[in-house]
């Protein structure tokens, strides 16, 4: 079965055909390293990891990147509040988001660009984009015109208003004030420092190119992070698609709500571990649901999760090594995780050796044995 994809963008499974044979590119929305990472932040990157993994599996060539945005309002404030520079204070959680993800046997992606250093790329984006009259300079900073997208909210869905207001626009650049601190750069249109909509598309621009194959994230960042990313990318670019294919994971909703650090109902990877949950009995959980649904967290839906994962190991352990991988089983396997990543269905195929396991393994990432 060739590899299927649900596109956000067309709202319907296609078939995934890269622009180039050799590699595939994917862009990854990664954290912002001002708190610990929740466990529903995680999902989205145990995703981002099962996508790469099938990538793979199918025998394509993978560059990930994934980006660090080690600079916006929630950065500067945080790193304030603790009176603590804004790198030591980013540097401290992002530390920890890397050990979270290994825990997780989360492939680290290829490239993991920081936006402080992608600055005068961001600069040069919005020359062109003012030169393109797509963005206009107000007191407090430069916006993007989004009168000026056609097709703003194609992504998203959404409808669009019947008239366009300039209320609706958003930063480009931010000009200078005071409780930024030292947090600027200077620019031909003032000193300030990025929006977060810009860094991503300068970043892809930067590593990648116009167009990436695949741009991933989790669902709430389609609207409006993702849409404006688009809509900005693609008007510097004269159309150019900023993404072939969208990926989005779902929520990990807590009581019904999504989990979230402004809601302060969030529970982190060590909150797990305290409980005796691993992590990759957290990941094996996640894998037993589709990525694009929502699930919901209860301490007796992962503990549970621990249980069965102890014996999914069991079961394997107890397996004999074997001389072969089982092809029929293994293609069983792929047509599972061919369609739009369908872990839950992988996971009923159960192997008939260790070996078969361990190619099994190599996209599941459980570590068993």
């Amino acid at each position: 079965m060739a590899l299927t994809l649900f596109n956000t963008l067309t709202k319907q499974k296609e078939i995934f055909t890269p622009s180039s044979p050799e590699l595939v590119t994917i862009y990854a929305c990664g954290p912002t390293p001002y708190d610990y990472a929740h466990i529903g932040n995680l999902r989205t990157y145990v995703f981002n990891d099962t996508l790469r993994r099938v990538l793979a599996f199918n025998n394509y060539q993978v560059k990930q990147v994934m980006n660090i945005t080690d600079v916006d309002d929630k950065t500067i404030k945080a790193s304030q509040a603790q009176n603590i520079s804004l790198k030591n204070f980013t540097q401290k959680f992002e530390d920890l988001f890397w050990l979270d993800l290994s825990k997780l046997n989360i492939l680290k992606p290829n490239i993991t660009p920081h936006a402080t250093d992608y600055i005068q790329q961001m600069i040069s984006l919005i020359e062109t984009l003012i030169a393109k009259k797509a963005a206009y300079t107000a007191p407090d900073g430069v916006y993007f015109a989004l009168g000026q997208a056609e097709k703003y909210r194609q992504l998203s869905g959404r409808p669009k208003p019947e008239t366009a207001s300039q209320s609706e626009d958003f930063a480009l650049w931010k000009f200078w004030k005071e409780e930024d601190g030292e947090v600027a750069w200077d620019a031909p249109f003032g000193r300030g420092r990025p929006g977060w909509h810009l860094e991503c598309s300068a970043m892809i621009e930067s590593e990648i190119g116009e167009t990436v194959d695949i741009h991933t994230g989790g669902v709430d960042l389609i609207f409006p992070h993702h849409e404006n990313e688009l809509a900005q990318s693609e008007s510097a670019h004269a159309g150019a698609p900023l993404a072939r294919y969208w990926l989005h994971g779902g929520f990990v909703n807590v009581s019904d709500e999504k989990m979230s650090k402004s809601l302060n109902n969030f529970i982190t990877l060590k909150s797990l571990e305290e409980k005796n949950i691993t992590p990759l009995a957290y990941r094996y959980w996640l894998l037993q649901a589709k990525y694009r649904t929502t699930v919901n967290f209860t301490w007796e839906a992962v503990q549970a999760a621990q249980t069965g994962y102890e014996r999914l190991m069991k079961k394997v352990k107890s397996l004999p090594e074997g001389d072969e991988v089982n092809q029929e089983l293994k293609q069983q396997f792929l047509d599972a995780i061919n369609d739009d990543l369908n872990t839950a269905k992988a996971l009923t195929i159960l192997p008939d050796n260790q070996k078969t396991w361990r190619e099994f393994d190599k996209v599941l990432g459980l570590g068993l044995i």
